[in-house]
Parts: structure tokens; sequence; C-alpha cells
């Protein structure tokens, strides 16, 4: 269903899957940020329906937010672009409005991945946790936006022949020829971890391979420690820039190879509890 909410005198666009019913109240949201050139309904489908599974029986909310002309702001100041923090923020406060104190996660893919980047570091109290397929931390100094420096549970997904936001960090290609790149996708961990204080050396599990998953695998890096919040790396060796799911392959060639070794939604089910059947 497709609905509308008014920020800085735009209206915003969102498509709901599963809101709740006046017998039904969700237990969570979780808003699903597209990519670049994408929309709402297109990450929908780009991911095979797989995160309309968390909304079976009215459980969670699933919502699908619109960037103004398929692109997100994920590091320029709002009085120079639009302010899709405040959209965010004021999508969190609407399901708050409506449901109560629910947690609020955001899946962001790839510039969506970017965007919760930025939202972890500035509304941090707005979310319960994020999750970025995708994405990684921009070069130096791309980290122009305020940091309220509030630990963060936060789930990571990166395929290594993601030729499009690659693995080895954003400028990858350009460091080859001694120009300065951004963090790569473990390294982007490393530094959530970080940010909550994780000390403790990350523990590595490779997933159990599935025949289906042909040339592709998968390994769980989990960073965790008593009394922090967690940070996990799903690291596709083989994957493309894709979301993991096993409903649907990415739709275009260059998107790369889609493993079945994972789901981008069991393993936020798993992370975050509230998620969970």
């Amino acid at each position: 269903m497709r609905q509308e909410i008014l920020v800085g005198g735009r209206d915003r666009s969102f498509h709901v899957v599963s809101a709740g019913t006046a017998a039904v109240t969700p237990g969570a949201v979780v808003l699903v940020l597209h990519g670049s050139s994408q929309t709402g309904r297109t990450i929908r489908r780009f991911s095979g329906n797989s995160f309309d599974q968390l909304a079976t029986g009215g459980r969670v909310a699933v919502v699908y937010p619109d960037g103004l002309k398929k692109a997100w702001n994920h590091n320029k100041p709002s009085v120079e672009s639009t302010d899709d923090v405040a959209f965010i923020e004021a999508l969190a406060d609407h399901f708050h409005a409506l449901h109560g104190p629910i947690p609020v996660i955001v899946v962001g893919f790839s510039n969506g991945g970017q965007l919760a980047i930025r939202l972890i570091h500035e509304i941090p109290d707005k979310l319960h946790g994020a999750a970025i397929v995708g994405a990684t931390l921009p070069r130096p100094g791309g980290l122009a936006f305020a940091d309220k420096l509030q630990p963060f549970p936060v789930m990571l997904v990166h395929g290594t022949h993601d030729m499009v936001v690659t693995y080895g960090g954003e400028g990858w290609f350009g460091s080859l020829f001694g120009r300065p790149r951004g963090p790569s996708a473990p390294e982007t961990a490393q530094y959530f971890a970080a940010r909550n204080n994780i000390t403790a050396a990350p523990a590595h599990t490779i997933l159990p391979h599935r025949r289906e998953s042909g040339r592709t695998s998968v390994t769980l890096t989990r960073y965790e420690q008593k009394g922090r919040l967690p940070v996990v790396l799903y690291t596709v060796a083989g994957g493309g820039h894709v979301v993991p799911n096993r409903q649907r392959k990415a739709f275009f060639f260059f998107a790369g190879r889609t493993t079945q070794d994972m789901d981008t939604v069991e393993a936020l089910a798993e992370f975050f509890p509230a998620l969970s059947p």
C-alpha cells in the first residue's frame, strides 16, 4: 500500500506491506532502503520479495521508502540537498505514533546502505539496529555529518565480487595507482565494532555450503563481547552486488552471483530478536 508523509514541505512516499490491524499490532518495523536508480518497489522485486516474509501475520511492518529521483542523500548537508535523515526520522515517529515504542530497524542496500551508515551516526536514538548490504564507509573525510557516538548493533553483508561497491572499499581500483580508498567491508565492520567498544577478537565461521550456491561461499564474522552491542559481517565469497535471498537471483548479469548459503532475511531474524517469529 502506497502512502505519503509530509517532510520539509515535500510529500515523501513509502510502501507498506503490513502495518498490522486493529487485532494484530506489529512487534517491529523494518525500513528497506533501495539502491541508486531503484525505488521501494524495485528493491522489493530485486530482493525476491524476501523481506515480505517478515510481515507474515502482521508481526512486522515492512516498509519500502522512496528516495527522491531514485537516490538517497547519504553525505551532503541537508541545506544543500534533500534531507533524507529527516524523512527516515519522520517514518520512525509515524510508526511509533501508530504502534507504540516498537523497534525500528533499517536495512540499506548500496546507496541505501550508505544512508544507513549516516543514520547510525545521526539518529541512533530513533532506530534500534541497522543492516548494511553492499555498502562500505566512505573515503577519509566522507563522514562529514554529525555523530552522536552511540553504540549500535550492525549487521553487514558484502560480496567479494561486488563490482559496484567493491569489497575492498570505495575507490579500491584507484588505490592500485596510489589514490586513497575508503575502508573495506572488513574494515567497516571493525569500525562499528570499535564504536561499540568491542575489544575481543572476532570469531569466524564458514556457513554450510549448498550445492545450488555453486562457486559462492559465506563466512560469518562475529564481533561480540559481554555488555557490548554486537556487529556481524557476512562475507559472500564470489558474491556480487545483490541482496542474498532464496527466492530470486539478481536481474542483471553485472550484479553478479547470488549465494544460497545465506538468506539476508533469515540473518536479520537471527541477529535482531524482535524480528524472530
